[in-house]
C-alpha cells in the first residue's frame, strides 16, 4: 500500500486528472445540464477544516507552527490566543484581519500578536472576528486549513466562547493534551462537546519531551483511560514535542525532527485526507460526470435515430413524449409543494426551538453578570458613567453570546436544510432518469443510468452582524433620572438596566430569526431553481436531440453523412472520457495503482 506522501501525492495528481476531464468535456459541444463549472470549485475548493482545540497552555499554537515548519503564530508563558487564527494555502505569507463589521485589514507578521493575543487585544476591543494567513506549506496544498482556537478553561470567558464558535466548523479536532498538566474533569467535559461536532478526533500528547520513555508510557496509559471514557472506544494518543519538531525542520535536523515523534502523527494524518475525505469527493465528481456522458451519449445516439428512421413513426413516437412530459410537469410541481413544506418545518422544530431555549437560558445568568458589575462599580461611578458602563457591559456580553449560539445554530441549520436537499436531489435524479428510460424505451436505443450522489449544499450567503448602536432606553438618558440623589437614581438605573438587557435579547432574537428565515428561504429558492434546471435541461435534451435530427435531414443526404461522422466522433470522444473517469475512480479507491508523475 503506499505511504502517506504516495497517497497524498496520488491525490493531488487524481484531482488534476479529474479536472482535465472537466476541460475536455468543455470542448464537446451540445453537452446539455454539465455541472462542469461547479464541479470544478468544488475540487479546487476542496476544504478540509483541522481545527486545534485543548485547555490553554496546552501548546496548540507551537503544534501549529511545527506542523508548518515555520515559527508564523506567537507563543507565550501565559494564555496568549484570543482571537480564532485560520491557516491556508497561498504562494507567498500574507496575514488579513477580518473585522466584525466587515472591514478587512492586511498586517506585517509581526503585529499579528496586536489582533490575536490577549495581550495586544484585550477582551477583543477591536472587535476582530478572525485572521487568516495564507502560507505556502505543502502541508496546506490540498485544501487543509488548520484552525488555531483560544484554549478554554482559562479566566478569559471570551476566549473559551470564540473556541466553542469554530467546533461547528471542523471536519476534524485534534484534540491538544500535555504530559506537563494531568488531564482533569473539565478538560473531559469539554471534549464531550468536540466530539458533538467532530466526525474525527485527533489526540495528541505535547511535550513529550519532557519525560524518560516510562513515565510517558504512564502518562499515556493515565490519558488513555480517561479518554474511553468519553468516547466509548479504545483511542490512540500521539505522544510529540512541538518543540523538537520546529527545531527539526527550521535547523534542518532530520534527527531532532524523529525525536519529535510528529512525523508519525503528520503521515497518519494525510493517509486519513486521502481515504476519508479525498477518495469521497473524487468519486462522486466523477460519477457526475459519468451521468452527465451517459445523458449525453444517449441524446447523439436519439439524433442518430431521428436522422434515418421514418418521419411517420417518429412524429407518432414523439407524441407520446409530449404526454409523458407533462406528467413530469406534474411531479414538479409536487416537489415545490414538499420542499416549501420541509423548509417550514425547520423553522419551526429548530429555528424557533433552539431561539426560545437560547433565550431563556441567557437572561439569567447575564442579569447576575449586570448585578454583580454594577456591586463593583457602583461606589466609584457617578450616576451617568455608571449608566454608560452597564449600557456597555449588556452590549459586549449580549454580543458575544449571540455571536457563539449563531456559529453553532448555523451549521446546524445548514445541516438541516441540506440533509433535506439530499433527499429530494435524489428524487429528482430519480424523475430525470425515469424520463430517460421512457425514451430509451420508446425510441428503442439502450441507456444505463449512473448513480450519483449531489454535489449541492446550503451557501452560506448570510453575514451576521449585531448592530453596534442599539435603540436606548428613553428615560436612562433623561435629566431627571441625573438629577435624582444618587442612592435613589443607582437604583433606578439598575432596574432599567435589566429592562434593557432584556430588550436587546429580545431584538437581537427577532434579527437572528427574521435573517435565518431569510437565508433559509433563499436557499430553498436557490436548490428549487437548480433541481428543476435538470428535469427542463433533460426534456429540453432530448426534444432538440429529436428536433435537430429531423431538421438536418430536411437539407438532404450530404447533411446527414456530415452529422452522422460528427456524432460518430462526439460519442468515441465521451467514451474515452468515461474510460478516464473509470480509472480516476478505481485509482481513488485503490483498486488501481497510482500514476502519479
Amino acid at each position: 500500500m503506499p505511504d502517506a506522501s504516495s497517497l497524498m501525492s496520488s491525490y493531488s495528481w487524481l484531482k488534476t486528472e479529474l479536472l482535465d476531464c472537466i476541460d475536455e468535456m468543455l470542448g464537446i459541444e451540445g453537452i446539455r445540464g454539465c455541472p462542469c463549472e461547479e464541479l470544478r470549485e468544488k475540487i479546487g475548493m476542496d476544504l478540509f477544516n483541522l481545527v486545534v482545540v485543548g485547555q490553554f497552555k496546552r501548546g496548540k499554537t507551537s503544534v501549529i507552527n511545527a506542523l508548518l515548519g515555520a515559527e508564523i503564530l506567537p507563543v507565550a508563558v501565559v494564555p496568549l490566543t484570543s482571537i480564532a487564527t485560520i491557516m491556508t494555502y497561498g504562494e507567498a505569507l500574507r496575514l488579513k484581519v477580518y473585522f466584525n463589521n466587515g472591514r478587512v485589514a492586511e498586517i506585517r507578521p509581526e503585529n499579528l500578536h496586536e489582533y490575536v493575543t490577549e495581550k495586544g487585544n484585550p477582551k477583543n476591543i477591536k472587535d476582530v472576528s478572525e485572521v487568516i494567513i495564507t502560507y505556502p506549506s505543502p502541508y496546506l496544498k490540498n485544501g487543509v486549513r488548520l484552525i488555531d482556537t483560544p484554549g478554554v478553561g482559562s479566566i478569559y470567558q471570551h476566549n473559551t466562547d470564540v473556541a466553542y464558535r469554530y467546533l461547528p466548523k471542523s471536519d476534524a479536532a485534534l484534540f491538544l493534551l500535555s504530559v506537563d498538566q494531568p488531564m482533569g474533569r473539565a478538560e473531559l467535559d469539554f471534549l464531550k462537546d468536540v466530539k458533538e461536532y467532530s466526525n474525527k478526533i485527533f489526540f495528541l500528547l505535547n511535550k513529550a519531551d519532557y519525560l524518560n520513555e516510562k513515565d510517558l508510557a504512564e502518562s499515556i496509559d493515565f490519558t488513555t483511560n480517561g479518554l474511553k471514557e468519553i468516547m466509548g472506544q479504545d483511542v490512540r494518543i500521539f505522544p510529540v514535542s512541538a518543540r523538537l519538531a520546529l527545531e527539526g525542520k527550521t535547523g534542518n535536523s532530520p534527527e531532532a525532527l524523529q525525536k519529535s515523534r510528529l512525523p508519525e502523527f503528520a503521515a497518519m494524518l494525510n493517509a486519513f485526507l486521502m481515504e476519508e475525505k479525498g477518495k469521497v469527493i473524487i468519486t462522486v465528481a466523477a460519477n457526475n460526470l459519468l451521468k452527465v456522458i451517459s445523458q449525453a451519449r444517449f441524446e447523439l445516439e436519439l439524433e442518430t435515430k431521428s436522422l434515418t428512421s421514418p418521419l411517420e413513426d417518429l412524429q407518432k413516437k414523439i407524441g407520446t413524449f409530449e404526454a409523458k412530459k407533462q406528467e413530469v410537469l406534474t411531479e414538479k410541481q409536487d416537489f415545490d409543494i414538499l420542499l416549501d413544506g420541509e423548509t417550514k418545518r425547520i423553522i419551526k422544530t429548530i429555528l424557533d426551538e433552539d431561539l426560545e431555549k437560547f433565550k431563556n437560558n441567557l437572561i439569567a445568568p447575564e442579569q447576575a453578570h449586570l448585578e454583580a458589575e454594577f456591586a463593583k462599580v457602583v461606589k466609584t461611578m457617578s450616576s451617568k458613567e455608571l449608566r454608560t458602563s452597564l449600557e456597555q457591559l449588556v452590549i459586549s456580553h449580549v454580543k458575544q453570546a449571540f455571536n457563539v449560539w449563531h456559529a453553532i445554530e448555523d451549521e446546524r441549520l445548514s445541516k438541516a436544510f441540506e440533509a433535506i436537499c439530499r433527499r429530494f436531489a435524489v428524487k429528482i435524479d430519480e424523475t430525470v432518469d425515469g424520463l430517460l428510460k421512457f425514451s430509451s424505451d420508446l425510441f428503442e436505443i439502450p441507456f444505463a443510468a449512473v448513480k450519483s450522489e449531489a454535489f449541492w449544499t446550503a451557501r452560506s450567503d448570510f453575514y451576521y452582524k449585531f448592530k453596534d448602536q442599539p435603540v436606548g432606553l428613553e428615560m436612562l438618558t433623561s435629566s431627571l433620572t441625573l438629577a435624582l440623589p444618587k442612592f435613589i437614581a443607582e437604583k433606578l438605573i439598575l432596574r432599567k438596566m435589566k429592562a434593557y438587557l432584556s430588550q436587546v435579547i429580545d431584538i437581537q432574537s427577532g434579527r437572528a430569526h427574521h435573517d435565518f428565515s431569510e437565508r433559509l428561504d433563499k436557499s430553498k429558492l436557490d436548490f428549487r431553481w437548480e433541481m428543476l434546471q435538470k428535469i427542463e435541461a433533460t426534456m429540453e435534451g432530448i426534444s432538440a436531440a429529436i428536433q435537430t435530427g429531423i431538421s438536418r435531414r430536411a437539407k438532404g443526404e450530404e447533411e446527414v453523412s456530415r452529422r452522422k461522422e460528427a456524432i460518430a466522433l462526439a460519442s468515441e470522444k465521451l467514451k474515452e472520457i468515461g474510460g478516464k473517469l473509470d480509472a480516476i475512480k478505481a485509482g481513488a479507491n485503490g483498486k488501481a495503482p497510482f500514476n502519479a508523475a
